[in-house]
Protein backbone atom coordinates (compact mmCIF):
# COMPACT_ATOMS: atom_id res chain seq x y z
CA UNK A 1 0.00 0.00 0.00
CA UNK A 2 1.36 3.30 -0.58
CA UNK A 3 2.44 5.93 1.88
CA UNK A 4 -0.88 8.36 2.77
CA UNK A 5 -0.34 11.95 2.00
CA UNK A 6 0.02 13.55 5.23
CA UNK A 7 -2.12 16.85 6.26
CA UNK A 8 0.25 19.30 8.46
CA UNK A 9 -1.74 20.93 11.33
CA UNK A 10 -0.83 24.66 10.98
CA UNK A 11 -1.09 26.33 13.91
CA UNK A 12 -2.56 30.08 14.73
CA UNK A 13 -4.25 30.03 11.67
CA UNK A 14 -8.23 30.66 12.48
CA UNK A 15 -11.55 31.95 10.48
CA UNK A 16 -10.09 35.89 11.35
CA UNK A 17 -6.72 34.85 9.73
CA UNK A 18 -6.39 37.11 6.95
CA UNK A 19 -6.38 34.63 3.52
CA UNK A 20 -3.67 36.11 1.97
CA UNK A 21 -1.67 35.67 4.72
CA UNK A 22 -2.75 31.89 4.87
CA UNK A 23 -1.42 32.09 1.45
CA UNK A 24 2.38 33.46 2.47
CA UNK A 25 1.85 30.09 4.84
CA UNK A 26 1.38 27.50 2.13
CA UNK A 27 4.33 28.90 0.41
CA UNK A 28 6.49 27.17 2.70
CA UNK A 29 4.17 23.85 2.51
CA UNK A 30 4.92 20.88 0.29
CA UNK A 31 3.60 21.12 -2.82
CA UNK A 32 1.87 18.02 -4.79
CA UNK A 33 1.70 18.22 -8.71
CA UNK A 34 -1.53 17.63 -10.32
CA UNK A 35 0.27 15.48 -13.03
CA UNK A 36 -1.26 12.72 -14.59
CA UNK A 37 -2.85 13.62 -17.62
CA UNK A 38 -4.62 9.89 -19.02
CA UNK A 39 -7.08 11.56 -21.69
CA UNK A 40 -4.08 14.24 -22.67
CA UNK A 41 -4.42 15.64 -26.42
CA UNK A 42 -1.93 16.53 -28.76
CA UNK A 43 -1.89 19.99 -27.15
CA UNK A 44 0.42 21.56 -24.49
CA UNK A 45 -0.98 20.99 -20.93
CA UNK A 46 -1.56 23.12 -18.11
CA UNK A 47 0.63 22.59 -15.01
CA UNK A 48 -0.92 22.26 -11.79
CA UNK A 49 -0.27 21.95 -7.78
CA UNK A 50 -1.57 21.99 -4.54
CA UNK A 51 -0.46 22.27 -0.66
CA UNK A 52 -3.28 21.24 1.91
CA UNK A 53 -3.15 21.54 5.44
CA UNK A 54 -5.49 21.89 8.54
CA UNK A 55 -6.25 23.82 11.64
CA UNK A 56 -8.84 21.30 13.49
CA UNK A 57 -11.40 23.80 12.16
CA UNK A 58 -10.93 23.81 8.34
CA UNK A 59 -9.30 22.09 5.67
CA UNK A 60 -7.12 24.95 4.35
CA UNK A 61 -5.75 24.06 0.87
CA UNK A 62 -4.28 25.92 -1.95
CA UNK A 63 -3.45 25.54 -5.42
CA UNK A 64 -1.26 26.75 -8.39
CA UNK A 65 -2.03 26.59 -11.83
CA UNK A 66 0.05 27.74 -15.12
CA UNK A 67 -1.91 27.70 -18.11
CA UNK A 68 -2.22 29.46 -21.41
CA UNK A 69 -5.50 30.69 -21.19
CA UNK A 70 -8.59 31.16 -18.46
CA UNK A 71 -12.00 31.36 -18.53
CA UNK A 72 -14.48 31.93 -15.77
CA UNK A 73 -17.84 32.12 -16.90
CA UNK A 74 -19.89 30.84 -13.88
CA UNK A 75 -20.08 33.28 -10.32
CA UNK A 76 -23.18 31.80 -8.92
CA UNK A 77 -22.89 28.67 -6.28
CA UNK A 78 -23.41 24.96 -7.98
CA UNK A 79 -22.89 26.37 -11.48
CA UNK A 80 -20.98 23.94 -13.36
CA UNK A 81 -17.48 26.06 -12.52
CA UNK A 82 -15.80 22.29 -14.24
CA UNK A 83 -16.41 24.10 -17.69
CA UNK A 84 -14.10 26.77 -16.58
CA UNK A 85 -11.07 27.05 -15.55
CA UNK A 86 -11.36 24.79 -12.48
CA UNK A 87 -9.72 23.06 -9.86
CA UNK A 88 -11.31 20.01 -7.64
CA UNK A 89 -11.03 18.21 -4.03
CA UNK A 90 -12.88 15.03 -3.32
CA UNK A 91 -12.49 13.72 0.15
CA UNK A 92 -14.56 10.85 1.73
CA UNK A 93 -14.65 10.11 5.04
CA UNK A 94 -14.57 7.02 7.29
CA UNK A 95 -14.32 4.35 4.74
CA UNK A 96 -17.60 5.21 2.99
CA UNK A 97 -18.63 5.23 -0.24
CA UNK A 98 -20.29 8.19 -0.43
CA UNK A 99 -17.47 11.53 -1.04
CA UNK A 100 -17.83 14.98 -1.41
CA UNK A 101 -16.79 16.86 -4.65
CA UNK A 102 -15.62 20.82 -4.42
CA UNK A 103 -15.22 22.12 -7.46
CA UNK A 104 -13.86 26.13 -7.84
CA UNK A 105 -12.94 28.08 -10.55
CA UNK A 106 -10.31 30.46 -11.05
CA UNK A 107 -12.68 32.93 -9.99
CA UNK A 108 -13.28 31.30 -6.92
CA UNK A 109 -16.66 30.01 -7.37
CA UNK A 110 -17.83 27.43 -6.01
CA UNK A 111 -19.67 23.81 -6.62
CA UNK A 112 -20.02 21.18 -3.85
CA UNK A 113 -21.74 17.81 -3.73
CA UNK A 114 -21.98 15.02 -1.46
CA UNK A 115 -23.14 11.19 -2.40
CA UNK A 116 -22.11 7.63 -3.19
CA UNK A 117 -21.53 7.98 -7.31
CA UNK A 118 -22.04 10.37 -10.44
CA UNK A 119 -25.38 9.74 -10.60
CA UNK A 120 -26.39 9.81 -7.06
CA UNK A 121 -25.03 13.44 -5.86
CA UNK A 122 -27.03 15.99 -3.06
CA UNK A 123 -25.77 19.64 -3.98
CA UNK A 124 -24.85 21.30 -0.47
CA UNK A 125 -26.84 24.32 0.33
CA UNK A 126 -25.61 27.96 -0.90
CA UNK A 127 -26.24 28.93 3.26
CA UNK A 128 -23.10 26.16 3.41
CA UNK A 129 -20.81 27.64 0.74
CA UNK A 130 -21.21 31.21 2.00
CA UNK A 131 -18.42 29.58 4.34
CA UNK A 132 -16.16 28.85 2.51
CA UNK A 133 -13.27 31.92 2.33
CA UNK A 134 -11.00 32.42 -0.52
CA UNK A 135 -8.82 34.79 -2.11
CA UNK A 136 -7.72 34.28 -6.00
CA UNK A 137 -4.11 36.16 -7.08
CA UNK A 138 -4.01 35.72 -10.89
CA UNK A 139 -0.66 37.26 -12.69
CA UNK A 140 -0.59 37.14 -16.52
CA UNK A 141 1.92 36.89 -18.52
CA UNK A 142 0.85 37.44 -22.73
CA UNK A 143 4.02 35.55 -23.61
CA UNK A 144 4.52 32.70 -20.94
CA UNK A 145 0.70 31.53 -20.16
CA UNK A 146 -0.88 32.64 -17.10
CA UNK A 147 -0.33 31.86 -13.78
CA UNK A 148 -2.86 32.01 -11.24
CA UNK A 149 -3.20 30.89 -7.55
CA UNK A 150 -6.18 29.54 -5.59
CA UNK A 151 -6.40 29.96 -1.24
CA UNK A 152 -9.40 28.01 0.57
CA UNK A 153 -10.42 28.09 3.90
CA UNK A 154 -13.34 25.21 4.00
CA UNK A 155 -15.00 25.26 7.48
CA UNK A 156 -16.11 21.74 8.84
CA UNK A 157 -19.93 23.08 8.94
CA UNK A 158 -19.79 22.86 4.70
CA UNK A 159 -19.60 18.78 5.44
CA UNK A 160 -23.16 18.70 6.72
CA UNK A 161 -23.56 15.32 6.10
CA UNK A 162 -20.62 14.61 8.89
CA UNK A 163 -21.93 16.86 11.25
CA UNK A 164 -19.25 14.98 14.56
CA UNK A 165 -16.43 15.29 12.01
CA UNK A 166 -13.00 15.56 13.56
CA UNK A 167 -9.89 15.78 11.63
CA UNK A 168 -7.07 15.06 14.06
CA UNK A 169 -5.71 11.54 13.25
CA UNK A 170 -8.86 11.15 10.99
CA UNK A 171 -7.81 8.78 8.02
CA UNK A 172 -9.43 10.02 4.75
CA UNK A 173 -9.25 8.77 0.65
CA UNK A 174 -8.72 11.93 -1.67
CA UNK A 175 -7.96 13.06 -5.45
CA UNK A 176 -7.66 16.35 -6.62
CA UNK A 177 -7.92 17.12 -10.13
CA UNK A 178 -7.65 20.04 -12.82
CA UNK A 179 -9.61 20.39 -15.89
CA UNK A 180 -11.16 22.90 -18.44
CA UNK A 181 -14.36 20.53 -19.90
CA UNK A 182 -15.08 23.81 -22.01
CA UNK A 183 -12.07 25.71 -22.92
CA UNK A 184 -10.27 26.15 -26.70
CA UNK A 185 -8.25 22.84 -25.46
CA UNK A 186 -10.14 20.86 -22.77
CA UNK A 187 -8.17 18.99 -20.43
CA UNK A 188 -8.09 16.57 -17.83
CA UNK A 189 -5.49 16.14 -14.84
CA UNK A 190 -5.27 14.38 -11.67
CA UNK A 191 -3.21 13.82 -8.56
CA UNK A 192 -3.93 10.09 -7.80
CA UNK A 193 -3.58 8.35 -11.97
CA UNK A 194 -7.17 7.10 -13.05
CA UNK A 195 -7.93 4.24 -15.48
CA UNK A 196 -10.97 4.94 -17.52
CA UNK A 197 -11.66 5.01 -21.10
CA UNK A 198 -12.85 8.54 -21.41
CA UNK A 199 -12.19 11.48 -18.34
CA UNK A 200 -13.96 10.65 -15.55
CA UNK A 201 -12.86 11.89 -12.16
CA UNK A 202 -16.23 10.44 -10.12
CA UNK A 203 -14.04 6.64 -9.61
CA UNK A 204 -13.28 6.65 -5.82
CA UNK A 205 -11.48 3.46 -6.23
CA UNK A 206 -8.43 5.62 -7.56
CA UNK A 207 -8.84 7.83 -4.40
CA UNK A 208 -5.25 7.60 -2.03
CA UNK A 209 -5.14 7.69 1.52
CA UNK A 210 -4.82 10.70 3.66
CA UNK A 211 -4.42 11.66 7.33
CA UNK A 212 -4.49 14.57 9.12
CA UNK A 213 -1.81 14.98 11.77
CA UNK A 214 -2.41 16.26 14.92
CA UNK A 215 -1.57 19.25 17.06
CA UNK A 216 0.49 17.01 19.28
CA UNK A 217 2.82 15.99 16.57
CA UNK A 218 3.35 19.45 16.04
CA UNK A 219 4.51 20.56 19.87
CA UNK A 220 6.50 17.38 19.61
CA UNK A 221 8.48 18.36 16.95
CA UNK A 222 9.09 22.16 18.21
CA UNK A 223 10.17 20.57 21.74
CA UNK A 224 12.90 19.08 19.58
CA UNK A 225 14.01 21.77 17.79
Amino acid sequence: MANPLLIPFLDQVDEQTPLETLSLKFDALERNDIAFAPWAAEHVLPSAGFAIAHNGEAILLKYFVHEQEIKAVYHNFNDPVYEDSCVEFFIAFDDEAAYYNLEFNCAGTARVQFGPGKQDRVFISPGLLEGIRYHVSIRNNTTAGINWELTLYLPLALFNFHPNLQLEQSRVRVNFFKCGDALKQPHFLCWSNIVADKPEFHLPVFFKDAIFKNKQTLRSLEHQV
